[in-house]
């Protein structure tokens, strides 16, 4: 700026206490309103307060670039600052942020306010309705101290929730009192990043005694916004649940899950006594669906089940209601699991890491989880692999004065992931893994109750919905005896039809009072009851006892007579689906039906397990007499070959028979050719070997590129590394588009699709029959196989079927299909080859 006006500037009468050069600083960071002639009376009325009356000419010109300019701050173009440093000599956008900081540094508070409000006043026309000057200053306030320079750390040093509300104070904003002012606006979310920012002034150990010491303004305040402040505040409150305890235990009981979980967070670290005293109204008050949660913690605090029996007294003539009653009630006697001799187990004693490093962090870390809120010590399940007995990581918590630690521990199995797909850790629990989890559990009896009566654990409808019943029954295969107390409910799942009675009758075994148990059901109870009874019975050798057909828990005629004779293990998966289909609300007799949709398989477990069926890659082995698989290309006289390349060489002696529900021979060997090029199309087919035909090698040159492979000699040698192929028993249901003829018959078939789709472990990479993999919902490959290529005979689309699968190359599969009458006449000669992929 000129000389002389810098020197009116320091001779300019100021408010008192107002820095000499404050001036100077807001002229910087006015200038551009020079361009709109509205300048001076905006730098007189934020300095001194004279002229409001500016106020409403700026707000005629908020759409100016000069308004736009300062209310915006930040880079602007080569022409723009240009045309204010013609006004200003020497103005330059960077010096504008400076002077900024400088204002938000040193101005007093009512300076400080009118600069706020003609902020406002400048501000973008499509601001939120809600929106007040207070606020406008706020996000501006945070924008411009976001950066990494020291006036820009002393200027955030100064911006305290005390500082807000002395501005609030001095500016006359609208409100109760400037601190439920201050709460309200630096807590409100518009649904921009701006507004969500502003919780960063709340957001340090200022602001917490802020919060601390108008603890009954942030309750009330609390109760009148959105998930997000009341999530932020049950995060923040945690530094001092004992001044916030009463909104704390307000928000245990929220409408949303995640603040219920924060706000019980938070509670854990106060004296259970106290905990006890701040929810036992919820008892009688809460709504029955969100008390869960509230229930969970009473059992785990000292005088908890005391408080949730005394609410089952209720009152004459103020009865409860009958949810809550079954909720209290159904509490009550499972706490009483954990209780008494016949709760007891041999337990060993605790393990330690180690890991020394884990040590010490174990003895150091837990502490921070008070501030940590539901999610506490983010990054602990990558650890748990290096703790032999996770009762350590309880212990650790437990010191610190966590008092749910068992709960909080024992929650990490359905609410982190593995390295694994992202996959929860008990969606993928092994035995192995269960070993360091069952010692925790043998102590509480009345928490392995819990996850066997299954429960949605997700946080977020998109979250995986971990099978609690089947991840607590692998744990529990790890006890060395099954504890009294449990005995009852393992016995009803063990004698039911779902997928979880095999792995309950392995961990009650063979004993005196079990065979007794299903004796006695086999006797006098229903005809599912009956059922499983004889089947149980049967499978622990009892003389007289013949077992239900295979299939038998899904009742009469609703699978297919092939895969009724899978193994229990593979329907164990159409079971689980059944379930999640019927939770998706799916009507039943649609679920059943989509159910006799499914075929038996053949496919790759996920550990590799199963008999070998196969060899990968060469040796090419052929017939003498037979040609070498290939395609010719060239004119007349110029014609060369190109060869396909051996993908798989089958053994059909080793797969046995019904594992499929196609015709394959009984015996010889089939080889599966492929050249996966897209360019125009993958070439490929299929050779039988009957048994006993002479074989030798045959050298073979096939020439195509491939997808991150140099070439197919390259391909060849890492499928000869795998070597054999192994298949296990498998089941498969359609996951590919539905055509609208299936539609008409299957109007749910989107959402079972869907469902199917979840039903996975891993493997797979190799299958045998069934049906085709859904790639990218491009569509059945089997029915358009009957639409060759021009000049073709054009087939029945139902006559074709999925011979293999396989999906080995990156974001791809390849399918092998024929049509079901060749392949029963071994016409292997009219197998086509598919690949549906997206490199």
């Amino acid at each position: 700026m000129p000389q002389d006006e810098m020197d009116k500037t320091r001779d300019a009468q100021l408010p008192t206490g107002t820095p000499a050069f404050l001036a100077t600083a807001l002229r910087a960071c006015l200038a551009p309103l020079r361009t709109c002639q509205a300048f001076d009376g905006a730098v007189e009325y934020v300095l001194r307060g004279t002229g409001r009356e500016v106020l409403a000419a700026l707000d005629d010109a908020r759409s100016t670039t000069g308004a736009r300019m300062v209310s915006a701050g930040g880079d602007w173009s080569h022409e723009h600052v240009a045309a204010v440093a013609a006004l200003q000599p020497g103005w330059s956008t960077e010096a504008a942020d400076v002077a900024r900081l400088a204002v938000y540094r040193d101005a007093p508070a009512e300076v400080l306010a009118r600069f706020g409000q003609l902020l406002d006043a400048i501000a973008a026309p499509d601001r939120p309705d809600s929106s007040t000057w207070l606020a406008t200053l706020a996000d501006d306030v945070v924008k411009a101290t976001g950066t990494r320079s020291e006036v820009s750390r002393e200027a955030r040093r100064r911006w305290t929730p005390d500082l807000v509300s002395e501005v609030a104070r001095a500016g006359g904003v609208p409100g109760r009192t400037p601190v439920h002012t201050t709460l309200t606006t630096l807590l409100h979310r518009d649904g921009d990043s701006n507004s969500a920012r502003r919780q960063t002034l709340l957001a340090t150990d200022v602001g917490d005694t802020f919060l601390a010491r108008h603890a009954d303004v942030v309750a009330e305040v609390a109760g009148a916004g959105g998930t997000g402040r009341r999530r932020f505040l049950a995060l923040r409150c945690a530094r001092d649940a004992g001044q916030h305890g009463g909104l704390l235990a307000a928000l245990a009981v929220d409408e949303d899950r995640g603040v219920r979980d924060d706000a019980l967070a938070a509670l854990s670290w106060l004296k259970g006594p106290r905990q006890v005293e701040l929810l036992r109204p919820h008892l009688r008050t809460a709504a029955p669906e969100r008390l869960a949660e509230v229930l969970g913690r009473l059992v785990d605090v000292d005088g908890g089940l005391a408080a949730i029996v005394d609410a089952l007294r209720a009152p004459e003539g103020q009865p409860l209601d009958a949810e809550r009653a079954r909720l209290l009630r159904r509490t009550a006697d499972r706490a009483s699991l954990a209780t008494g001799p016949d709760a007891v187990v041999p337990l060993p004693p605790t393990a330690p890491p180690a890991d020394a490093d884990l040590l010490a962090e174990l003895d150091t870390r837990p502490a921070a989880a008070r501030l940590e809120g539901d999610c506490f010590w983010p990054g602990v399940e990558r650890r748990l692999a290096r703790i032999p007995d996770v009762r350590v990581l309880r212990n650790a918590l437990r010191q610190a004065g966590m008092t749910d630690a068992d709960r909080r521990v024992t929650a990490l199995l359905t609410t982190r992931s593995t390295g694994a797909f992202g996959r929860r850790i008990g969606a993928v629990l092994t035995p192995e893994d269960a070993v360091r989890w069952w010692p925790l559990f043998a102590e509480r009896p009345d928490l392995v109750d819990e996850y066997l009566e299954g429960f949605d654990a997700r946080r977020h409808p998109d979250d995986e919905a971990v099978d609690t019943t089947h991840m607590m029954l692998t744990i529990l295969e790890c006890f060395p005896e099954v504890p009294k107390t449990l005995a009852p409910r393992l016995t009803s799942i063990a004698l039911g039809a779902s997928r979880h009675r095999l792995a309950a009758r392995r961990v009650l075994g063979d004993t005196p009072d079990v065979r007794a148990a299903a004796r006695a059901a086999l006797d006098g109870a229903g005809e599912t009851t009956r059922g499983s009874a004889a089947e149980w019975l049967a499978g622990l050798g009892e003389p007289g006892i013949t077992a239900p057909e295979p299939g038998w828990e899904f009742g009469d005629g609703v699978l297919s007579p092939a895969t009724r004779t899978l193994p229990a293990a593979t329907l164990w998966w159409l079971d689980r689906f059944r379930e999640q289909a019927l939770q998706r609300g799916v009507p039943a007799p649609d679920v059943d039906r989509w159910l006799g949709l499914a075929r038996p398989m053949l496919r790759t477990a996920p550990d590799g397990s199963g008999p070998v069926v196969g060899r990968l890659g060469g040796p090419l082995m052929l017939p003498p007499d037979l040609p070498t698989p290939g395609d010719t290309h060239g004119s007349a006289g110029e014609e060369y070959e190109d060869h396909h390349q051996l993908i798989l060489t089958l053994d059909f002696s080793a797969v046995r028979d019904g594992a499929t529900d196609l015709p394959l021979p009984p015996d010889g060997t089939l080889l599966l050719f492929a050249n996966a090029d897209l360019e125009p199309w993958p070439a490929g087919g299929a050779v039988y070997v009957p048994a006993g035909v002479p074989v030798e090698e045959r050298e073979s040159s096939p020439d195509y590129e491939i997808y991150e492979y140099d070439s197919p000699e390259d391909l060849d040698a890492e499928l000869r590394g795998v070597g054999e192929l192994r298949l296990a028993p498998g089941v498969s249901l359609p996951s590919t588009p539905p055509d609208g003829e299936t539609l008409a018959r299957h109007p749910h078939a989107e959402t079972l699709r869907d469902v199917w789709s979840d039903q996975t472990d891993g493997g797979g990479d190799w299958q045998l029959g069934g049906h085709a993999a859904n790639f990218d919902d491009y569509g059945d490959p089997v029915p358009a196989s009957a639409y060759p290529e021009v000049g073709d005979q054009v087939t029945d689309p139902g006559d074709w079927v999925l011979l293999a699968q396989w999906v080995g190359f990156p974001m791809s599969i390849l399918y092998w299909t024929i049509p079901r009458q060749d392949l029963a006449d071994r016409r292997f000669d009219r197998v086509t080859v598919q690949m549906h992929a997206n490199p």
